[in-house]
């Protein structure tokens, strides 16, 4: 994995690297649900909101975003870690899966005052939220960033 990332790092600008980082994209979704604690914590809440997200559908269509944006990594300076590219996966896993929610509920569910979100903040809330480790701080994530704070 450190070596794909360091070659995608090195010839990210070549017309095939778009192959490469697609391939890290599969594997740093799919990986998340093993590697990635703010994830699975965020997951654990959507689980428990009791919505019925597409998880595998919404995990389909993160991969295009990844692989964007392990190419844009490609592009700056320095090296790409293994825990970003980890991270920027499990961030737009949440995404895609935000449009799936009842915002209401989860935020009834995580103890924090129902709202009316635009779609736009709601993502960016549950995308941000893959930061947290505990139930407690996913809720004070989301209420930061909806601005509940």
């Amino acid at each position: 994995m450190g070596e794909a990332l360091r070659h995608l790092d090195t010839y990210g600008s070549e017309p095939d690297a778009v192959v490469l980082a697609e391939a890290l994209a599969r594997f740093l979704v799919a990986r998340c649900e093993s590697h990635h604690a703010g994830w699975r914590v965020v997951r654990q809440v959507v689980v428990d909101s009791a919505a019925d997200a597409p998880w595998e559908k919404c995990a389909r269509r993160a991969v295009p975003q990844v692989a964007a944006d392990l190419l844009d990594l490609s592009a700056q300076e320095g090296r790409t870690p293994l825990h970003r590219a980890q991270h920027l996966a499990a961030r737009r896993r949440a995404e895609k899966i935000a449009g799936h929610l009842d915002h209401a509920a989860v935020l009834t569910d995580l103890g924090l005052e129902p709202a009316v979100v635009d779609e736009d903040r709601w993502r960016e809330a549950i995308g941000g939220a893959v930061v947290a480790r505990s139930r407690e701080q996913v809720s004070q994530a989301i209420a930061r960033s909806l601005g509940a704070c």
